[in-house]
């Protein structure tokens, strides 16, 4: 039996170098691509099968016209950092070019494109409109570390792969942690496996079929040269399948994908994946676990903030079972996290506050003020359906803590010059939102950690982003709780969180108001099947003046961790490192 090659490279086992074949976008090679491709077994379909399918659909002007128009209405009249991201300047830890949007579209507007394919992979790189993502790309190499030396190291592609290509962030290394393997908990199982990362596995058509790989390994005299075609599933094994990482022969191309799941018995008893930490409880986003070796460290993970109100209740079962255990430190791991509801994103470190616990979304925030947001909260005060645009569901600072009693949010805004543009937004407000019951934090005043910050620590990679960087916001500055970052590049910065201090809707959302509210909305309904989404309300730190999303200063952690052969592949060497760094 040939060997097996493990997908995951580390910096420390091997150096790498790779190139890429000729790009694959060029015309399709058969006049009914579409008739081919639906002809193949799944399991038979190719990089270029999927390509010339794309390039055949041809250029259609005005559906292109129809997109490009309500792009233009969504970004002048509701999107919020329209300004500013024309900054000339970015301060570390970020490392941005100015982006004018508005500009982009108009350009896209003057192209003469000769495929739809061409003209959606430009509005794709600029705002993410996913028409072209029926097909996932998959490489069986996957990469957990950047690595250096050879003719094009990787280091420096990945780089500029992430800097090109992935918009989650605006520091160059929360992107590049993007690319590579991680750690990610899967629910159904109890279990952390490894995914492939936004290199290996891609819902975009990659640059070219296959990569040449060079890999030096320190027990090898002579570098081991290896070719990974980018194969492609088909829409029955879609992106969500990167929780299982795929073995492949090396040396030897496989001819079609397996899921691991499929292919190998399970050999982890659900929730009893790591010798050295016991899982004591699961909800649906937040996991407990108990350091054996560490016997008065916890840790809880929260992998997600999509959840209910009901998690309140796994959260309080999770602490009272540390306390019953003795436990007096804290790991909050929130790596990998996107976000989710923002009223348990403030939960959690006030939880482990109570004693000065504060209202959910009690940052000042603001909205961008046009004539089309101005018609529709004129209709909309004190409607819920008008969506966001409902003043009565904002606080009037000028009023103490009660929510406006009129439209006068919307009504009378104020003139902010950003980045020599000016425009009109809401005076400073809140969201109004509920308090979680008094009982909660009543009930944690007496655990030992509580409301003591040298006994918490939280863990987070740069991808903890939306509600999960604004709970990482509140734990680092609100109660000034030392945290940790872990990957990037090896003595370079890494932001402790990514895409925070906004809210984001759907465009579909935002035309069903005016529907339901029967008013003509000024953005017709993009012609192609798609989600659209984007920042609506922006928010501030507190004190601050720039909104928080582009607030570079506070995206530094307290704590540098790279990644290693041990921590990479385990979370529980990862929650040793922190544990050991911090606790003597």
């Amino acid at each position: 039996m040939a060997p097996i090659f493990k997908p995951i490279l580390s910096a420390s086992l091997a150096t790498l170098a790779f190139t890429h074949a000729a790009p694959a976008h060029a015309p399709p090679t058969h006049a009914d691509a579409c008739g081919i491709i639906r002809g193949l077994n799944a399991t038979a379909i190719t990089c270029k099968h999927v390509v010339d399918l794309y390039s055949a659909i041809p250029f259609d002007n005005n559906l292109a016209s129809t997109t490009l128009s309500t792009m233009l209405t969504l970004f002048k009249d509701f999107y919020v950092f329209t300004d500013s991201a024309l900054s000339p300047t970015a301060t570390r830890p970020f490392s941005d070019d100015p982006v004018d949007i508005i500009a982009k579209m108009e350009k896209f507007g003057r192209t003469r494109y000769t495929s739809d394919y061409q003209f959606h992979t430009d509005i794709h790189n600029a705002v993410n409109i996913d028409c072209y993502l029926s097909y996932s790309f998959v490489q069986k190499l996957s990469l957990y570390a950047p690595v250096v030396d050879g003719k094009q190291d990787a280091l420096t592609y990945l780089k500029s792969y992430a800097r090109d290509v992935i918009g989650r962030s605006h520091d160059p290394n929360a992107r590049l942690n993007s690319l590579l393997a991680t750690l990610g908990f899967e629910k159904e199982k109890g279990i952390f496996t490894e995914n492939l990362g936004g290199f290996a596995l891609r819902m975009t058509v990659p640059e070219a079929p296959y990569v040449d790989y060079q890999l030096q390994c320190p027990h090898l005299t002579q570098p081991v040269n290896l070719r990974d075609d980018y194969l492609s599933p088909t829409e029955t094994a879609p992106a969500s399948s990167q929780n299982s990482a795929q073995d492949k022969i090396l040396f030897k191309p496989i001819p079609q994908i397996i899921k691991r799941a499929e292919s190998e018995p399970e050999t982890v008893t659900p929730g009893h994946q790591y010798s050295g930490a016991k899982q004591l409880l699961a909800g649906n986003a937040t996991v407990f676990y108990h350091l054996k070796d560490r016997p008065d460290t916890g840790v809880v993970v929260c992998h997600t903030f999509h959840v209910e109100e009901e998690e309140r209740d796994v959260m309080m079962e999770g602490l009272e079972a540390f306390n019953r255990r003795n436990v007096t430190n804290i790991i909050v791991d929130l790596q990998g996290n996107t976000g989710g509801y923002a009223n348990y994103a403030a939960f959690l470190p006030d939880i482990l506050f109570p004693s000065s616990h504060y209202l959910p979304g009690s940052l000042t925030s603001d909205l961008r003020v046009s004539k089309s947001v101005q018609q529709i909260s004129a209709k909309g005060y004190n409607n819920s359906q008008s969506g966001f645009f409902d003043a009565s569901s904002f606080i009037n600072m000028n009023n103490g803590s009660s929510v406006y009693q009129n439209n006068d949010l919307f009504d009378k805004p104020v003139t902010i010059t950003r980045n020599g543009r000016t425009n009109l937004w809401t005076e400073k407000t809140q969201p109004y939102s509920t308090e979680a019951p008094a009982n909660y934090f009543a009930d944690a005043v007496p655990f030992p950690w509580s409301d003591k910050v040298n006994n918490i620590r939280v863990l987070t990679d740069g991808l903890c982003g939306s509600a999960c960087a604004m709970s990482a916001y509140y734990f680092a500055h609100r109660y000034n709780v030392p945290t940790y970052s872990t990957g990037g590049t090896h003595g370079e910065d890494l932001s402790m969180f990514s895409f925070a201090g906004a809210s984001v809707a759907e465009l579909g959302k935002v035309q069903n108001w005016y529907k339901t509210s029967n008013m003509t909305c000024p953005m017709a309904e993009i012609p192609y099947r798609s989600t659209i989404t984007f920042s609506w309300l922006e928010t501030y730190g507190e004190g601050r003046s720039t909104p928080l999303e582009y607030d570079a200063e506070l995206y530094w952690p307290t704590y540098r961790l790279d990644y290693t052969p041990a921590n990479a592949h385990s979370r529980e060497a990862m929650w040793k490192d922190v544990a050991a760094a911090s606790w003597k």
